[in-house]
């Protein structure tokens, strides 16, 4: 009778073997299915013949900044930036010609994200393919006062942090690409930040009113996310390390991912969060952060080595970008774990955006 369940119980954990991607020291993972289809997938967005010449969304007519600064990302990221000096500087000029010559500011997807996310955004793809801004930022002025980086606190939407921390993040973070962020600009900046991190998180649980939140979740992720890059960027510790590792596996889902099940930027924020807290402590949760980090790795790659499920789920230029970067900043952490033809770049080591 003892042999007999032995037997059974060896062929049952035969079967999870098979059946379950289970985790553990000898697992890898590819993108080889997604890496192969990855042409097809980004010539749907091509809308001209030059350089650059890419759309938000598959089809369109005419060229617009988060078609043509996306596909700078993604193949940033990927490693397949493979471009001559004439075709970067006809990239560049095609994601300048949507800046504002009087003020600075960048348009093009007006409904896509706010002026502070394009602004950014574009300015860093401009830095991927070694270029600037055409003009200056004369908006400049009005952020440079220590009462003007106060007020742009106060005025952020608190209550939408995810989406409402890209205006400090992408006023730092284009003062920084361009050289506008003095060392007495971002000490100010970070100490207004410092004054009000939660110390039980490591996040920003401010609402609108000036009062907390109670509860961590990926919102609030989201939006410390947008602040962590600068940090990290600027070579500043980040704030609570260990807190900001508890609060960010409690958000995380049973599937690995952190909303839903489409892979995109809030899972970029998640393993950043992670990956970068971890490196600052001395192996705090080692386990969990690592085993939250594969979970977070087998998930994305299942999706995006399904090519129906990247077709269906990926219908814009930009959604793709955070998981693509989240790979990237997962195969830096774990490089065994994740293997691809040439390694990943991780774009927030080159520009603190995203």
């Amino acid at each position: 009778m003892r042999r007999v369940f032995i037997a059974a119980s060896l062929c049952f954990l035969a079967l999870l073997t098979v059946q379950s991607p289970l985790l553990g020291e000898n697992k890898h993972y590819d993108i080889d299915i997604f890496l192969a289809h990855f042409p097809e997938y980004i010539n749907k967005f091509k809308s001209g013949d030059s350089p650059g010449s890419y759309s938000y969304l598959p089809g369109a007519p005419k060229a617009d900044l988060y078609g043509s600064s996306d596909m700078i990302y993604l193949l940033y990221s990927l490693n397949m930036l493979e471009l001559s000096d004439t075709d970067k500087r006809q990239w560049a000029r095609q994601i300048q010609k949507f800046q504002n010559a009087k003020t600075g500011w960048f348009g093009g997807n007006a409904t896509l994200h706010g002026k502070e996310h394009a602004l950014a955004y574009a300015i860093g793809a401009l830095k991927l393919l070694g270029a600037r801004p055409e003009y200056p930022l004369t908006f400049a002025d009005k952020y440079m006062a220590s009462e003007d980086i106060a007020r742009m606190f106060d005025e952020t939407p608190w209550d939408a942090v995810w989406s409402g921390s890209h205006i400090a993040s992408g006023i730092a973070s284009a003062f920084i690409n361009t050289g506008l962020a003095s060392d007495e600009w971002l000490s100010e900046y970070f100490n207004w930040l410092e004054l009000e991190v939660d110390p039980e998180t490591g996040y920003w649980m401010r609402r609108n009113d000036g009062s907390k939140k109670e509860k961590a979740t990926n919102h609030e992720l989201g939006g410390a996310f947008h602040y962590y890059y600068i940090y990290t960027f600027s070579g500043r510790p980040l704030p609570y390390p260990e807190r900001i590792i508890d609060a960010t596996l409690s958000v995380q889902q049973p599937n690995g991912l952190y909303d839903g099940e489409i892979p995109y930027c809030i899972d970029l924020d998640g393993v950043f969060s992670l990956i970068r807290a971890f490196r600052q402590t001395d192996g705090y949760r080692r386990e969990d952060v690592e085993s939250s980090v594969e979970r977070t790795l087998a998930a994305i790659a299942s999706r995006l080595n399904d090519p129906e499920f990247v077709r269906r789920s990926y219908k814009d230029s930009h959604k793709l970008v955070g998981a693509i970067v989240a790979l990237a900043e997962i195969q830096g952490f774990m490089p065994e774990k994740l293997r691809t033809p040439k390694p990943l770049l991780r774009s927030l080591d080159f520009s603190p955006f995203i």
